[in-house]
């Protein structure tokens, strides 16, 4: 071992430059010749010089092994420092996560005008993939706040929401009930959940209140889940995020009291969440504990599973994380992991080393001195790399920013252009056809004055007759116009569509004319659906016109109906939600559609006829119709080869109505002392009613706004029926003042009469016992029909 060089190598691995060795430490044979030569023997410096060097090599493996433990502690802190902060920026990072995933589930109420179904929540779980993409989460659902008082009634909504067997437990004194309507994914775990009245628990009554009162998400102490079903209980935790009614965060305390609706939860088992975020790699360096406040066994959250092979170390750290407004500790253990144990082998190889030349005390102090420029250079380039890549994240989150304000901007002003292309296009529309409507009414009108004043009585009929046709046109005009709006007034009814084509094939026989072949082919067992059987037989007859126009040479329309299927792929593809539809298709041999003009279909007052013979709304009113009623509608067309226009429409479990025509009968007079309430802002339509209640014995009482009329309504006279407009001036609908006269007269019946969108006003179409809709225009006699039905029911 003397006569080979012992050579050093730095820690970052570089090669040192060759020169020193134990033989450059040993004098060489030259230089002892000279020593001799020059300085007398000194036999006592013989004796005691090996036993110098034993002492100074003893010295240096001291100093050395202190100076390398040292350099390893200093290593171990920071990377126990580095773990610490990897698991409390996952444990913040996944938080922020998981809130903004509830955010979105309250934003879906927003979406849907605060009515929620649970086929619809399920939907939006599902669409996010929620479980593979967020793992630790029990499940998330929705909870409403509502007085105590409604829990009966809420049990029967939360039917009509898709939720059966609802039922609220367990029974509390508080004057607020927070059921939890809605829990997915619907595993057994919260299904269990179904019902459970948060508010019945302390500790989850003042999460909601937080939420409520801040409008911000609020996490719960630490409780035991309601999930908790089985023998395997963990301790766990709920973040509430709240849902407040027109889906913004009211800027008033008592407002967003006011307005609150509930709140978007998500249930989570503390071990499944931190277990499945928090690295691995970092759990070898830092075991933690998470405490829901102080340390203590009652607020413990989760600790991590301890490991034979990375014992406890003497480091250890506590820090605090805000978390939905409240303070979790956390307590950090260091691991020595074997990977990190190995600096006790550098140790002893630096002692055996030592004990061999005293030349390893100063390559203890170089390497040493060596260690430690490294970690500085380590701290000081970690600073430095940090900061450019903040600055490089602030900058690109300022590029991305800009970016999209300038596409927020190209695409609103793309917007606006294509809302006034549509409305120039509407108007003119409506301008042309209603203009031509007005001329033959008003013409009409002048003639019949002309011929009264003149004594020609034997004309007016004719006038009469046309100025009714043109009215009635209008009628339909308007009413193709609010089907494509969506806002018609529909009555819908489980309807059997195979006997409503049968009963219109007739009609449709002669309407297409005998050039054209008219079939039918219906399914056997054909589901039902829900939807207005008028509007669907105008539907039809619509498309078939359409596909008799396309065959001026004649042809065959084939009328077919089936049940379908549609999965979850079919309905992204269709804009429709999985489920059953039943299928209603028309299709010609005729000479079909281009690309282009199927997509411009749809369009209010597109179309490919000649000038004149045709308003362009028919394909509209049908697309209108199918979108109000939970259906769609699609078209298939290959130019030269014909033209499939199929409407689809959620089947109706239930048994479809039977079919009555309606029959006229003759106006029914009025009881002697009937009383009716007329009220209306329009002078001509109270003079109107007013002029056939009279006719049929009724006494009329007027009134031009909701305020007059609940004044009359408020007073001891007798009032059998209260006919009203819903859109009224001064403040008070028609519906505001039907429900503010019920409080005096529970029995009053009450009639609605309207013209327009003013239906949404009537709630959500589910109207209380004894009140009505009728849509304008209507004839005399279907109104003198309905108030006589309605008095004397």
């Amino acid at each position: 071992m003397v006569g080979q060089p012992f050579s050093i190598v730095p820690l970052d691995g570089s090669p040192r430059p060759p020169g020193l060795s134990l033989n450059d430490l040993s004098p060489s044979p030259g230089r002892v010749t000279d020593a001799a030569t020059l300085l007398p023997p000194a036999p006592r410096a013989a004796r005691w010089i090996p036993h110098a060097i034993l002492v100074a090599g003893l010295l240096a493996t001291g100093v050395s092994t202190a100076l390398i433990r040292r350099a390893a502690d200093l290593r171990d802190s920071l990377n126990f420092q580095h773990a610490t902060e990897i698991e409390l920026r996952t444990v913040e990072d996944q938080f922020r996560t998981y809130t903004a995933l509830l955010r979105g589930g309250a934003g879906l109420f927003a979406a849907s005008g605060d009515r929620v179904t649970l086929a619809e929540f399920r939907a939006y779980v599902q669409r996010i993939e929620f479980q593979p993409l967020y793992p630790g989460v029990l499940g998330i659902g929705f909870t409403p706040t509502l007085p105590a008082s409604e829990r009966e009634r809420f049990a029967a909504q939360a039917e009509a929401l898709g939720v059966a067997g609802f039922r609220v437990r367990p029974a509390s004194d508080n004057p607020l009930i927070s059921p939890v309507l809605f829990a997915e994914p619907p595993n057994p775990r919260n299904l269990a959940a179904i019902g459970y009245d948060v508010m019945s628990d302390p500790v989850r009554r003042d999460m909601v209140e937080r939420a409520r009162d801040t409008g911000l998400p609020a996490v719960s102490a630490r409780i035991e889940l309601v999930q908790e079903i089985d023998a395997n209980k963990q301790a766990g935790f709920l973040v509430a995020m709240p849902v407040y009614a027109g889906g913004t965060v009211p800027a008033d305390l008592a407002v967003r009291r006011q307005r609150f609706l509930g709140f978007v939860f998500g249930a989570f088992r503390a071990n499944d969440l931190f277990n499945s975020i928090v690295a691995a790699r970092a759990e070898e360096d830092a075991a933690f504990a998470i405490y829901d406040g102080r340390p203590s066994e009652a607020t413990l959250l989760h600790r991590s599973a301890r490991t034979a092979n990375a014992p406890a170390g003497r480091l250890s750290r506590e820090a605090g994380l805000d978390i939905g407004g409240r303070t979790w500790t956390v307590v950090f253990e260091q691991r020595v992991s074997p990977q990190r144990a190995s600096a006790l082998s550098e140790i002893g190889l630096v002692c055996g080393g030592g004990l061999l030349a005293t030349a390893l005390l100063g390559v203890a102090a170089f390497r040493q001195r060596r260690t430690q420029d490294e970690i500085r250079r380590l701290n000081m380039s970690l600073e430095v790399r940090v900061e450019e890549r903040t600055r490089d994240l602030r900058d690109a989150a300022e590029r991305l920013r800009q970016a999209g304000d300038e596409r927020a901007r190209m695409e609103e002003a793309l917007r606006q252009s294509q809302k006034m292309e549509a409305v120039g296009q509407l108007t003119g529309g409506l301008a042309h056809d209603f203009n031509n409507l007005l001329a033959g009414i008003s013409g009409s009108l002048e003639l019949i004055e002309t011929r009264l004043g003149q004594g020609r009585s034997k004309d007016v009929g004719k006038y009469i007759a046309a100025a009714q046709g043109a009215a009635q046109r209008a009628a339909a005009l308007t009413h193709r116009l609010l089907a494509f709006s969506r806002r018609q007034t529909l009555a819908p009814k489980a309807t059997d569509a195979n006997n409503l084509v049968d009963g219109m094939l007739d009609l449709i026989q002669r309407t297409v004319g005998p050039a054209i072949d008219v079939r039918h082919r219906g399914a056997d067992d054909l589901w039902p659906a829900l939807v207005d059987p008028s509007q669907l037989e105008n539907a039809l007859l619509n498309l078939c016109i359409n596909a008799r126009d396309a065959m001026p040479n004649g042809g065959r329309i084939t009328i077919e109906t089936a049940n379908r299927r549609i999965d979850r792929a079919q309905g992204e593809m269709q804009d429709l939600p999985e489920g059953q539809y039943l299928s209603l298709s028309v299709s010609d041999t005729g000479t079909g559609m281009s690309p282009e003009v199927v997509a411009r279909a749809f369009d209010p007052f597109f179309t490919t006829k000649p000038m004149g013979e045709g308003t362009g709304l028919g394909l509209s009113m049908v697309y209108g119709f199918a979108k109000q009623s939970g259906g769609q509608v699609r078209i298939v067309s290959e130019v030269g080869q014909g033209t499939t226009v199929c409407l689809s429409l959620p089947r109706h479990h239930g048994v479809a109505d039977a079919n009555h025509a309606p029959e006229r009968h003759p106006m029914a007079q009025a009881v002697a002392g009937e009383t009716v309430l007329i009220v209306d802002d329009e002078p001509t339509v109270r003079m109107l009613v007013t002029d056939v209640l009279s006719d049929l014995g009724y006494t009329a009482v007027e009134a031009a706004d909701g305020a007059g009329g609940l004044r009359v309504l408020q007073s001891d006279a007798r009032i059998d029926l209260l006919v009203t407009d819903v859109g009224l001036p001064g403040g008070m609908n028609g519906r505001q003042m039907a429900d503010a006269a019920r409080v005096g007269r529970p029995n009053l019946k009450i009639l609605f009469i309207t013209g327009f969108a003013e239906t949404a006003l009537l709630g959500d179409g589910q109207l209380a016992p004894g009140m009505a809709v009728l849509t304008k225009p209507f004839a005399v006699d279907v109104l003198a029909a309905r108030i006589r039905e309605m008095i004397t029911a």
